[in-house]
């Protein structure tokens, strides 16, 4: 079948050469370069499955559930955009890139992959070499390097907030995005290192360990607490999976309870007067502070007070800059000179789509989400035993990421495979 042909072909483009892209401008655009990548090809692939499919007089099957979700989706960003004040700016979006557009390709390349798509072993090495080739490069900027030049001209990745606003790393730019990509990734990674049954598949764990590093080193709290969240999550359902033994199960998970409850204990203890363990602390003790999480809170105050002006619609795809005068400044002692910063992301994907869509958006999606989860957990192969882990652990991280098209188009593809009927028919012999 071509369509089947066409969207195992955007897949591999979209886990090997889309993670690796950064436009010829560097850092500077990096986001308007994943974008129209993004366009090009979701917009091209769309287009030729709409072809194949014509051409072959398939006869269309009617919607899974989670398929209704998807056109639910676009249905209520389509309306929110239609209901919008800020009309055509609605389209592309007045941050970044987020717009009607983007929404909308989102949810095309999800019913096309869920229809045609199929869960290969290979898109485990695409995206191992694209996430390796991304933690190679950061390593050096790590040191102060600049290869490639991604940085303007005489900056480096130690002058973040000091000469320019935010941190950049690797092929995806802003390090909460890195992060966000390393949860796509190290789940994966490892999962098929530990649970393959060949040898080669051992050095997986060469790109796990590349990202694990490079995301420490960064030291992005959502992507280590999604990390940690996974661990303990993923450690009993793999042994699980893997040794089919309750006695064995039941002792990995209580091991990751005992875990979760010191780890707890120690940061309700942490004696420290700063940084994130001693806001995760604070918040422990029931003390909340507007400049806890990067200033998150004040962030996501504002947001909940937008969606009580437009409920159930939103205010219309990626306009949330252009209802908020909320900015945050602050004077650098090394440079003596000002850095202002206008909110123009929720900080937390989730509630980004209710700003945004309204109810009517973030129900649907957040339907797509259980689905996926759900065949996560009750698969005994396949995509959704494959992606389910990794796609969990992004979902965590989300809760306090951008959520921004430099990743989430693989989020899409990665939930577009689990609920492919491909798999359904092949779920029982995958390894």
């Amino acid at each position: 079948m071509r369509a089947r042909w066409l969207t195992d072909k955007y897949i591999s483009l979209m886990l090997l050469v889309f993670p690796l892209w950064t436009g010829p401008q560097g850092y500077a655009a990096i986001t308007r370069a994943k974008f129209l990548l993004f366009a090009l090809l979701t917009g091209t692939y769309l287009a030729g499955a709409l072809a194949c499919a014509l051409l072959e007089r398939a006869k269309p099957r009617r919607p899974s559930a989670a398929q209704w979700a998807a056109l639910a989706f676009m249905a209520a960003a389509c309306l929110s955009a239609a209901l919008s004040p800020y009309g055509s700016a609605t389209l592309l979006g007045a941050g970044r890139y987020d717009g009607l557009l983007t929404l909308l390709l989102y949810g095309g390349s999800f019913l096309a992959v869920s229809s045609f798509g199929e869960w290969k072993k290979y898109y485990v090495y695409l995206l191992a070499i694209s996430a390796s080739l991304c933690s190679l490069l950061a390593i050096p900027q790590l040191l102060g390097a600049n290869p490639l030049g991604l940085y303007p001209a005489g900056l480096n990745y130690f002058d973040a907030n000091v000469r320019y606003t935010g941190e950049f790393l690797g092929t995806i730019g802003n390090t909460n995005l890195l992060a966000a990509f390393y949860c796509l990734c190290i789940p994966l990674f490892a999962r098929q290192a530990l649970t393959g049954r060949q040898r080669r598949e051992r050095l997986l764990l060469i790109p796990t360990a590349l990202c694990l590093g490079v995301l420490i080193a960064s030291r992005v709290a959502s992507g280590l607490v999604a990390m940690a969240a996974a661990v303990v999550v993923l450690v009993p359902y793999y042994v699980n999976y893997t040794r089919h033994s309750p006695r064995l199960t039941a002792l990995a998970a209580a091991a990751m309870a005992a875990l979760c409850a010191a780890g707890l204990i120690a940061v309700y203890l942490y004696p420290g007067q700063s940084g994130t363990l001693y806001e995760l602390s604070q918040l422990l003790h029931g003390h909340v502070d507007d400049s806890f999480g990067s200033s998150r809170v004040a962030i996501w105050r504002e947001c909940l007070r937008l969606v009580g002006e437009s409920p159930l619609t939103g205010g219309g795809p990626d306009t949330l800059t252009l209802r908020t005068e909320l900015n945050f400044s602050r004077v650098v002692e090394e440079t003596g000179a000002t850095l202002t910063t206008h909110v123009d992301n929720a900080h937390c994907e989730m509630l980004g789509y209710l700003v945004n869509l309204g109810v009517l958006g973030l129900a649907p999606y957040l339907f797509l989400c259980y689905v996926n989860l759900r065949r996560f957990f009750t698969a005994s192969g396949g995509a959704p035993a494959a992606l389910g882990g990794a796609l969990g652990c992004y979902l965590v991280q989300s809760l306090f990421g951008l959520g921004l098209c430099l990743v989430v188009p693989l989020v899409w593809i990665y939930m577009g495979l689990i609920c492919s009927p491909q798999e359904d028919k092949k779920c029982k012999n995958a390894p």
